[in-house]
């Protein structure tokens, strides 16, 4: 079938797997890492062209004039047009950044509340639709998870099926209400208050049989990543419809963020133009209904225990989190919630009623799914993004669809309220913060408790937190069928965590599942790919399962709007995308993997979360640097090129090499460990001398010292780092850590 015309532009193809690049083993990896780099930048340098990089993107408007974009849709003409908005400014500083474009809904960033435009598109709803077709916009207020739906397992947190959202009432957060969306119709798929004239304006595919309308993309799974998704679509004029998976209340999911993933959710929504999701990142922007119910992270906390014994004063380890950083813990009914009303707010569609999806049939460019109340939806090509027994993954051939992970753990989730402040019985230390402010995990030989409060009231019987727990099946089998007697019996080991939930009830029953990590051998096929929760389930320690998500999002995105440019939905298309997630589950599959050999010891626990917390820290800096470097080039077709190349160690952008060197050694010193070839405490004074050696560790953190338990980042610090970076740190960690060029030197190797 002819193509129609369209504006075209270059097709990312994405970061490919690299081949493997070990690095030298022993103590000099990080030297040998840091030599391969000169010192001071190449002159004028621009960023080189690289196989298996590319960088078309939505926003990314060749003038600030409007543009039109026509396309084609697998199998069947489609048509977009409109005009896009004019590139973002990059980011001046840590807390501010100013955002500019065609979308009304751009505001500048102050670190408080949500601006009212931004509200305002958060909150908007189309209006309903008649006809035949089973899609329309969310009815307007209401919290879209009340809807009534059919088919499907009821939410265990969320409202119950077809019935007012009593359930939800319950597990909520005391004094939280449910989010009531008061915001007034407005035209379909245009955010209140932003104009539709710059705004792609998506044509719905042609009508099928039976007043089927043929949409061009269906995204299976309407959560956290399904919702970020659809928007991101719709906002670049893709006709896009959003569609409920049976598990998209049930299956647990992660809560917590860090500040590389705001750096994630902050890139997706300044390189796609949808700056409501910026807010995912910064905790005071959030709605209020979403903050009510969710909470502030102010630190992770680490507490090593023994069976048996109470817990010793020093083996507790505390990181703050600086005051310039939102992070939060999401209470994702009413977060999943809010993502939805804003997917459908940027245009895309929603089946009347939200039933759930019971089959796919068909083929490629011509997909049928069914829903449980026996209407149809039609897509040219689907994501699939639902969960467990995705149905697309039926469709990658005979063999297997999914392997078990290297780390391998049984997993116990639940909500429940009246858990007691840790703090009350293990003292957080003169340099620490009370535990229930943030994000605390209690460790002890192989596995771990994640506890996540939500909400203001953290520390009343009523108080709902969040317990997520990971353990080694060999040291930990389990004792009972059911998982909350499972529960009962593990924490009897530990005096201060049988203290800690002797009066706790669960709100959200108690999940088990052995094993609990898989990962998909294949992620492409014939029209359709998958992605997120159907390919991949992860820990949701070290905030993994949320930042993975954004991390798909970001790259599914950038492949979804190419195929729609250029018309190209073919399998080799997809491939790309299916080696970066494919690198991305090896690498939290590394770190999970070498977090539980760390739970051996206290030392290498306390060496192991030190080397994390440098990973993440300056992954969110680098990445922040990148994106900048990109927003500061609007007229290059290539920009996002640097985002689009996997490095390693689980990074996709420019990072100085010394990270990732610090990471292989680590994970190879674990590996002895774990096969009784280096004593657990030899390997945690090679990490710490490591980091304390490396040129690219601010001193001032002092990371390599052990009895340095507490990580409070304050003004006076701040200034001292800043001198450190400028006079004495290699040029790539100076340019992440200082205001300087923005066209990055092409000095890697």
């Amino acid at each position: 079938m002819p193509k129609e015309e369209r504006t075209q532009r270059p097709s990312p193809a994405g970061p490919a797997r690299p081949p493997d690049q070990s690095w030298a083993e022993g103590a000099e990896a990080v030297g040998a890492a840091e030599s391969a780099l000169p010192y001071e930048p190449t002159t004028g340098a621009e960023p080189s062209s690289r196989a298996g990089g590319a960088g078309p993107l939505a926003g990314t408007p060749a003038t600030a004039a409007a543009r039109t974009r026509t396309g084609t849709a697998p199998a069947a003409p489609h048509s977009k047009t409109g005009t896009a908005p004019a590139a973002g400014a990059p980011d001046s500083g840590s807390t501010t950044g100013t955002r500019t474009g065609g979308d009304a809904t751009s505001a500048v960033r102050t670190g408080g509340d949500a601006p009212d435009s931004v509200r305002r598109g958060a909150e908007a709803t189309a209006s309903g639709r008649k006809g035949g077709d089973a899609t329309a916009p969310v009815p307007a207020g209401g919290d879209a998870t009340a809807l009534g739906r059919t088919g499907g397992d009821a939410p265990v947190s969320g409202p119950t099926v077809g019935t007012a959202d009593a359930s939800a009432r319950s597990a909520r957060p005391v004094g939280a209400s449910a989010p009531t969306g008061a915001a007034q119709p407005v035209a379909a798929g245009t955010p209140a208050g932003a104009d539709a004239s710059a705004r792609p304006a998506p044509r719905p595919g042609p009508a099928r049989p039976g007043g089927r309308t043929r949409h061009t993309v269906a995204v299976l799974g309407a959560h956290l990543g399904g919702g970020m998704l659809a928007a991101i679509l719709a906002r670049a004029g893709i006709d896009v419809v959003l569609v409920d998976s049976p598990h998209d209340a049930t299956t647990p999911a992660g809560e917590t963020t860090v500040p590389y993933t705001a750096e994630v959710f902050e890139l997706l929504a300044r390189r796609y133009d949808v700056p409501e999701l910026s807010a995912l990142g910064h905790f005071g922007q959030l709605p209020a209904e979403v903050r009510r119910t969710s909470g502030v992270k102010s630190s992770i906390g680490f507490v090593y225990a023994r069976p048996g014994a109470p817990v010793r004063p020093h083996q507790v380890v505390q990181f703050n989190v600086p005051s310039e950083h939102g992070e939060s813990h999401l209470y994702r009914p009413d977060v999943e919630a809010w993502v939805h009303r804003l997917a459908a707010g940027h245009g895309a569609k929603v089946p009347q009623g939200r039933p759930v999806f019971t089959e796919v049939r068909g083929e490629a460019g011509d997909f049928t799914i069914e829903l449980a109340d026996g209407s149809e939806v039609g897509a040219a090509f689907v994501v699939d993004m639902s969960g467990p027994d995705a149905p697309m993954l039926r469709r990658l051939g005979p063999d297997p669809a999914l392997r078990p992970l290297r780390h391998s753990s049984r997993v116990l989730t639940a909500h429940l309220r009246g858990v007691r402040p840790l703090e009350r019985r293990v003292d957080p230390g003169e340099g620490g913060t009370p535990w229930t402010g943030g994000t605390t995990q209690v460790v002890f030989p192989g596995g771990w408790i994640q506890l996540v409060p939500f909400g203001d009231d953290r520390t009343g019987e009523t108080g709902l937190t969040s317990v997520a727990v990971s353990l080694d099946a060999k040291l930990w089998p389990q004792r009972s069928a059911s998982a909350e007697e499972d529960f009962q019996q593990l924490i009897r080991q530990f005096p201060d965590l049988e203290w800690q939930f002797a009066k706790a009830t669960a709100v959200r029953p108690w999940t088990g599942s052995e094993p609990w990590q898989y990962g998909a051998n294949t992620a492409a096929g014939d029209g359709f790919v998958v992605l997120d929760r159907s390919a991949v389930r992860c820990d949701f320690t070290l905030s993994r399962d949320v930042t993975l998500t954004a991390e798909l999002v970001h790259e599914a995105a950038a492949h979804l709007i190419a195929a729609a440019d250029s018309g190209d939905w073919s399998v080799e298309r997809f491939r790309p995308l299916e080696s970066f997630q494919d690198a991305l589950i090896e690498h939290g599959d590394r770190l999970l993997r070498t977090a539980l050999t760390a739970t051996t010891d206290f030392r290498l626990w306390n060496a192991f979360c030190r080397v994390w917390l440098l990973h993440s820290m300056f992954a969110a800096l680098s990445l922040k640097r990148a994106r900048n470097d990109a927003l500061a080039a609007p007229g290059r077709a290539d920009r996002w090129r640097e985002l689009e190349r996997y490095r390693g160690a689980g990074l996709w952008f420019p990072v100085y090499p010394g990270f990732v060197a610090l990471f292989d050694d680590m994970d190879r010193l674990a590996r002895q460990v774990a096969d009784n070839r280096l004593a657990p405490g030899v390997a945690a004074e090679r990490i710490f001398g490591q980091l304390r050696r490396a040129s690219f560790v601010p001193p001032l953190f002092a990371f390599g010292d052990p009895t340095d338990r507490y990580y409070n980042f304050t003004p006076l610090k701040r200034v001292k780092v800043l001198l450190w970076a400028k006079r004495r740190a290699p040029y790539m960690v100076h340019r992440v850590l200082t205001r300087g060029a923005t066209v990055l030197p092409d000095v890697e190797r």
